[in-house]
């Protein structure tokens, strides 16, 4: 038998030690109900029935059994719960027992003592407390025992005791009758031993392999979480290298991916593989046609690594202690994107049930993987339209600004003076050509919010009183101009709030939500700013006493471009990209950014940041 079956069958034929701990715990119960049935069985008989016995033995040997239990009583209560310890334990209870029961069975009879029966309950409980090795060692032990019993009873060395009337020393002393009897318990003792451990092996089979189908339907259940939980590759891959590793019980779990050329397997996620052997190398498909036979469909199992050429690196697989590979193919929509490959260091170690398991779980990793990858190309994508506008708005910016410089010449008169009607039309331009230039300078913030490309500016701690306060100043003037009341709050128990931030972005946050609460609120109306330290957060929160949120418009409320119907019919001219850039802003540094509103009625805008008191 090889390593791996070997270690299958210990596991199969021994109890798990909680297990085993509680059957010799049943054990020790069930002597003290034996010890005492001895007693009272020797009582009764010897006060009622017309036998005789040896009746102080058999007190003897009642007393003895009930003062060895206590020793394992103790024992068992002070030994660590490990199955060396519970085994070692078991074997040495057994022992006792049945010399104990021995000497019980020559005290009553011997050979022709019913009590001899009571071994084969000893040999059923062996069955189930031992491995198969221990339970026939005992068979022979017990075998041993009453062969010496009647061997000595044969030759005259114990005298026989005599219990019945009717005389059976003559019994005893024929040959033929001692030979029968103990060649029938030997081989009703063995035979017990074989059914009883077979069937209990058989349940302990059964029992390991519910346990396993439980943890393999726990791994499918945990691959389809990772599809629903997350849409990062990475993360997909290497949570189901390890999720599929612990599950199949084994040393390591791969999963490579397809090149963009096809030509080659690249390692997308590993678990439990050295990086010595990780960086040896992609799999090259021309040089390894076990991996074009796994991508064409097959599930394959190898035995042994050190003896199949279909490898592409099996000196490299031998010095990571791999013996046995099984391999499954990631199949999507399109074809194949890769191959799953579980690693064991035992030989042989693969079955067939493996194999469909691997081949299942390959299945759920392939939507898994699918999914990431279109995800990942739809970052690609938008990674690639962010650099586009980036571009195009950064081509933009200088013709506009020479318009808007031009527009502004003619309308200060430096041209000629103008007529009415042209003065209209400059001053038409000159608003849309603004317009334009927000546009431009809002689409340049979202890109490069986005595109990766925008200034590395460091971040510095950035006192909010005074960022307020700046914001509150600059728009002092429009805010009159409205008459609106423009009013603003520090709730900051004389501690100055302060986040970890660029000073630029913050006034860029401050300046989108309070040019928007005055927009859109009417003449006499009021926007109020507070300031506030709350559960260690930095929080600014801007109401408003304006038009209000329609409902069915809150949930796209920053979205890019998007603008509530009751906004674009107050305010004609809007991007629809402030509280998108806003929103990028605010999560860009840890933040979060909600709203509320009833309509007609106003605003609130809340912005929370974690607070950085000290600095950094």
């Amino acid at each position: 038998m090889n390593q791996n079956a070997s270690s299958q069958a210990h596991r199969v034929s021994a109890l798990p030690a909680r297990e085993l701990a509680a059957s010799v715990a049943w054990f020790i119960r069930l002597r003290w109900l034996a010890g005492a049935g001895v007693l009272s069985a020797v009582w009764f008989i010897d006060l009622f029935l017309p036998l005789h016995l040896p009746v102080i033995p058999l007190y003897a040997i009642g007393l003895i059994i009930l003062a060895y239990n206590l020793v394992f009583r103790y024992a068992f209560t002070r030994a660590p719960r490990d199955l060396p310890d519970l085994h070692r334990l078991t074997h040495w209870q057994i022992a006792c027992d049945w010399i104990a029961m021995s000497a019980l069975i020559y005290f009553s009879g011997g050979l022709t003592s019913p009590a001899i029966l009571y071994f084969f309950f000893h040999i059923i409980i062996a069955s189930i407390l031992l491995t198969a090795r221990a339970t026939f060692f005992f068979a022979a032990f017990a075998t041993g025992l009453i062969g010496a019993l009647g061997a000595l009873e044969l030759g005259g060395a114990l005298p026989h005791v005599e219990v019945f009337r009717a005389s059976t020393l003559a019994l005893t002393r024929d040959p033929l009758y001692v030979s029968g009897a103990i060649f029938f318990f030997a081989s009703a003792a063995f035979v017990a031993a074989y059914l009883g451990n077979g069937l209990n092996q058989r349940l302990r089979e059964r029992q390991a392999q519910t346990i396993q189908l439980n943890e393999r339907l726990q791994t499918l259940y945990d691959a389809a979480q990772t599809i629903n939980s997350t849409l990062e590759l990475q993360q997909v891959l290497t949570r189901l290298a390890r999720a599929t590793a612990d599950a199949m019980n084994v040393r390591a779990c791969s999963i490579r991916l397809l090149s963009d050329d096809g030509a080659r397997l690249i390692v997308g996620g590993v678990h439990g593989l050295s990086d010595a052997y990780i960086q040896k190398g992609d799999l090259v498909l021309a040089q390894n046609p076990l991996a074009r036979q796994v991508l064409a469909g097959e599930v394959i199992a190898i035995a042994d690594i050190a003896h199949d050429a279909r490898l592409q690196y099996p000196a490299e697989a031998v010095a990571e202690g791999i013996c046995a590979m099984l391999s499954a193919p990631l199949i999507g929509k399109h074809g194949a994107l890769g191959l799953m490959r579980a690693y064991s260091v035992e030989r042989d170690h693969f079955t067939a049930s493996d194999a469909n398991f691997l081949s299942t779980i390959a299945s759920q990793g392939s939507i898994a993987i699918e999914n990431a990858l279109a995800y990942q190309q739809l970052g690609k994508l938008d990674q690639m339209k962010s650099k586009f506008v980036l571009t195009v708005t950064h081509e933009l910016r200088s013709p506009v600004s020479v318009v808007q410089s031009l527009l502004r010449t003619l309308h200060a008169g430096y041209a000629g003076a103008l007529s009415d009607t042209q003065r209209d039309l400059v001053e038409r331009a000159l608003r849309r050509s603004d317009f334009l230039q927000t546009l431009i300078d809002d689409l340049l913030a979202l890109a490069a919010g986005k595109s990766e490309l925008r200034v590395n500016e460091a971040r510095v701690r950035v006192p909010l009183g005074d960022a307020v306060a700046r914001v509150v100043e600059r728009f002092q003037t429009p805010a009159q101009e409205k008459q609106i009341a423009l009013e603003w709050h520090c709730d900051c128990d004389d501690a100055p709030i302060a986040i970890l931030a660029t000073q630029d972005a913050v006034d860029r946050i401050l300046n989108n939500l309070v040019s928007n609460a005055l927009k859109y609120t009417r003449a006499r109306g009021r926007v109020a700013i507070t300031l506030r330290r709350t559960d260690g957060n930095a929080q600014i929160e801007i109401a408003d006493t304006g038009i209000g949120i329609p409902d069915d418009a809150m949930p796209h409320l920053f979205e890019e471009f998007y603008r509530a119907p009751n906004a674009k019919q107050s305010e004609k001219e809007g991007t629809g990209l402030g509280l998108a850039i806003t929103r990028d802003l605010v999560t860009r540094f840890g933040g979060r950014i909600t709203a509320q509103s009833k309509l007609h009625e106003g605003a609130t805008f809340v912005v929370t940041f974690p607070e950085n008191p000290k600095g950094f």
